[in-house]
């Protein structure tokens, strides 16, 4: 018994280590120290209040004391004066490392505005700023008064760093943007206007609060009476915008019937596939940050048993399984029941000759579908040859053992011709048919001339 229960208590630990392991936050600020942060802006320079307050925000990161958060600098348009317009002015000051935040307060201190704007460029170069990480969350807040000045295409460069699955979505926080100004950083990520030094401060914690809080979720699978009673399926969590996988496990009901509450990410667009029968997937899903989320997945099913009373002449018969574009969804054995959406489907017994049927399966009901009982031809030619079997349709079944005299096969039900040659004659005239027919449970002797 204890050997059982040490079992069982290795099972859950691995279980839940797989859905609660930790992931450490990796917030890279890429930071624009241009000529134009020189600009008034309310109570000092652009640049004198992004440096404050972006300061406060270092200081309230560390006060977290969450080991579980790192953080890092780049900054662009630093370190040559404008103009001459130098566009690979980009550079990743502070890299990712536990308790660096004084050095990053130390660097934005001293920082005056000089250069140009390189967003697309620095974003490239961000790429490798996020060394590799199994359980890392890669985020960008990108904080500026301008837009694009080398050329370069922000907006593309996002998108692969999305794609990719090197990070989420940046935040971008735009100072003192014109309306134009911020159309064209709006598709570079989540756009954050601050027209005033209140707003920026707010925004700030905003992007600070969305990348940190806590979120969760749950996924219900719906019965035909919208309950989520269903259960007992694998699913697949995918990021949408990468492809890559974010979760995969059992769907299970726990005593309470309540589906596992799931770690999410508020700042991920995820599309979701059950794998059942067929399976059904649901995308654009968007999470509600900090808040514990329900994502409803229709999914009514019944049960399709397939049954035959004899398995006479067969080893095995499978069962394939055909939505209506005639795909193969499912194969099973013939005496087994699964698990099928409700809906029509095609099912095929891969008998002699495949016994085909439309079926409906209904919701929270038992599909039965019974394959006639076989029966078997037997036939035994003087010499080996070429035959084949041929419906009452006139479509081909089975060809024989081209290298055997002795041929029993098992058959469904009905008419059928039997037409043969020997290999060694070369001759039409040798070449004789017979017609016969299957009874279901009995065996069919045909003979040769």
């Amino acid at each position: 018994m204890k050997k059982i229960l040490c079992s069982l208590t290795i099972i859950l630990t691995f279980l839940f280590d797989a859905v609660a392991q930790k992931t450490t936050n990796r917030i890279l600020f890429i930071f624009d120290s241009s000529n134009s942060m020189q600009a008034r802006w309310e109570s000092g320079t652009r640049m004198d209040v992004a440096k404050r307050f972006l300061a406060e925000l270092i200081d309230s990161i560390a006060r977290l004391n969450d080991t579980e958060i790192e953080v890092a600098l780049r900054l662009y348009g630093h370190s040559k004066g404008f103009p001459p317009q130098d566009c690979n002015d980009t550079r990743l000051l502070v890299p990712f490392a536990p308790d660096n935040y004084q050095k990053i307060k130390r660097i934005i201190q001293s920082l005056r505005p000089m250069g140009t704007t390189p967003i697309a460029n620095s974003l490239e170069k961000a790429a490798d700023d996020f060394p590799p990480c199994k359980n890392c969350r890669n985020l960008i807040v990108l904080i500026t008064d301008g837009i694009e000045e080398c050329g370069g295409d922000p907006c593309a460069v996002s998108e692969r760093l999305q794609t990719s699955g090197i990070a989420i979505r940046p935040f971008v926080i735009g100072i003192g943007l014109d309306a134009q100004q911020r159309q064209a950083m709006e598709c570079v990520g989540r756009y954050y206007d601050a027209a005033r030094e209140d707003d920026f401060r707010s925004v700030l914690g905003l992007v600070i609060s969305q990348a940190l809080e806590k979120t969760t979720y749950q996924i219900n699978l719906l019965d035909a009476n919208n309950h989520p009673s269903e259960t007992d399926v694998a699913f697949t969590v995918f990021d949408q915008k990468s492809g890559k996988v974010v979760l995969r496990m059992m769907h299970t009901l726990n005593s309470r019937g309540l589906p596992d509450t799931l770690p999410g990410d508020p700042l991920l667009t995820y599309r979701i596939v059950v794998h059942s029968i067929p399976e059904v997937e649901i995308r654009d899903i968007v999470l509600s940050t900090g808040k514990h989320n329900v994502v409803a997945v229709p999914l009514p099913r019944g049960r399709l048993a397939v049954k035959t009373q004899k398995l006479i002449g067969y080893k095995e018969l499978k069962i394939l399984l055909r939505n209506d574009k005639g795909y193969i969804i499912n194969i099973q054995d013939i005496n087994t029941d699964a698990r099928v959406c409700a809906g029509r489907y095609i099912i095929e017994v891969l008998a002699n000759p495949p016994y085909r049927s439309q079926i409906e399966v209904k919701p929270a009901e038992v599909t039965t579908v019974e394959v006639p009982v076989a029966g078997v031809l037997s036939f035994q030619a003087a010499t080996v040859g070429y035959g084949t079997v041929i419906d009452a349709d006139g479509h081909r079944v089975i060809d024989l053992d081209e290298n055997s005299t002795r041929h029993t096969i098992p058959m469904q039900p009905g008419r059928y011709t039997l037409v043969f040659r020997p290999k060694s004659a070369r001759d039409i005239f040798f070449s004789f048919s017979k017609d016969f027919e299957i009874v279901s449970g009995s065996t069919t002797i045909v003979k040769a001339n």
